[in-house]
């Protein structure tokens, strides 16, 4: 059986060789084909210069990496702009309710106020004012002078009132503005408690540099300063306008003494306090400095001790 199996295949085989060399042929025929195509691809390729292709497409490449580049970069520009926008517009908001939240401080603290002037542009702030409030009901000094005058004069007398203790001078070199606090002090009902002083500008030989400042030749001193509040003369009148305050004070001070300064953020009055510290140490007093940066002018409360 396996015999004729064998047969049968050998047979078979004959029979299809025909057919089977016609494909091999077929095959063999599109192989041949496809080579030749290949070879003619190949011989294409050899006259394409791809120096001149490929130096446009890297110029295009960069093209649009630069572009890519500039593009982010611009987000990020605009990003840096938002954010910057975003936290001054918070810093804005946050120091408006600071403000806002000190004036009704000052209207809780001092239940008889009257009249108070306006808080806003050059005068100061609702929390300076407010700062001057609390350390008057706490402190409770004798005798507060005050190195300008505004609402600040109007503040400080309604808080030595609601202390039952304390009297108040304040100094100004323009007779408008003395006239004017001197009627809202009167109306407020203070007159004998605080009081402006009308004081032009004047020279002062200060450690042999001459400086301007207040007329204080009239002023009588029956007590010693327990509190020193300094916001003039403005700094227009001259560098580091309000530096002369302590050289020419220092002798009336009380053993301790509190010293509040305004705008203290600005670059002058950062020098000031410098200088102060310098001339304090220097005479026997010790020095100890609170700064308030987030005041909306800045304000500085130097503790002044007089060394034994």
């Amino acid at each position: 059986m396996r015999i004729v199996n064998k047969i049968f295949k050998a047979i078979k085989a004959i029979v299809y060789l025909p057919i089977n060399l016609y494909n091999l042929s077929k095959r063999s025929d599109e192989l041949f084909r496809i080579e030749k195509k290949l070879d003619l691809f190949s011989k294409k390729l050899d006259y394409i210069n791809f120096d001149a292709i490929s130096k446009p497409l890297e110029e295009f490449i960069q093209y649009q990496t630069k572009k890519s580049n500039l593009e982010s970069n611009q987000e990020k520009s605009i990003d840096l702009a938002l954010s910057s926008i975003i936290s001054k517009l918070d810093q804005k908001f946050e120091n408006q309710f600071l403000q806002i939240e000190s004036l009704l401080s000052i209207y809780n603290s001092l239940p008889n106020l009257k009249f108070f002037p306006a808080t806003r542009g050059w005068v100061g702030s609702p929390d300076f004012l407010a700062k001057i409030v609390e350390v008057i009901l706490k402190e409770k000094p004798q005798f507060v002078f005050e190195a300008s005058s505004g609402v600040s004069s109007v503040i400080i007398g309604l808080a030595l009132k609601m202390n039952n203790h304390g009297k108040a001078i304040a100094l100004d070199h323009d007779r408008f503005y003395a006239k004017t606090t001197n009627e809202n002090i009167e109306v407020n009902e203070i007159k004998d408690i605080s009081c402006v002083e009308y004081c032009p500008l004047r020279d002062y030989t200060i450690q042999e540099q001459i400086w301007k400042w207040y007329e204080t030749c009239n002023l009588k001193f029956t007590d010693k300063i327990d509190l020193l509040i300094i916001d003039g003369p403005p700094r227009t009148t001259q560098f580091l306008a309000r530096y002369p305050a302590i050289p020419l004070l220092h002798e009336y001070f009380s053993d301790r003494v509190l010293i509040l300064l305004d705008d203290a953020n600005r670059h002058d009055e950062v020098i000031i306090v410098k200088m102060w510290m310098d001339f304090l140490e220097k005479i026997n007093f010790k020095v100890e400095v609170n700064q308030f940066r987030n005041f909306e002018k800045g304000m500085t409360i130097l503790i002044v001790q007089r060394l034994i």
